[in-house]
């Protein structure tokens, strides 16, 4: 068990996430809060998904073509 410090603000916004009176401060932050992980550890993860459909695959490479199209980005100083 270890003792923090934290602002008044940083408070509220916590107490705001409990459940219930009886809610822990650990217990909210152990669900809100993801554990820092790594790219293996996301591959991992992504491996456990189930294939995609041809309609989601469809849809996917349909999104990626228009981010590499470079007439749908907008420049900010020249648009």
């Amino acid at each position: 068990m270890k003792t923090i410090s934290l602002s008044d603000e940083a408070y509220k916004r916590l107490l705001v996430w409990k459940d219930s009176p009886k809610d822990s401060f650990s217990s909210v932050v152990l669900k809100t809060v993801p554990k820092r992980g790594t790219l293996e550890d996301l591959g991992k993860e992504i491996d456990k998904l189930p294939p995609l459909t041809e309609e989601q695959a469809g849809v996917m490479k349909e999104a990626v073509n228009w981010a590499n199209d470079w007439r749908n980005c907008r420049d900010p100083w020249t648009s």
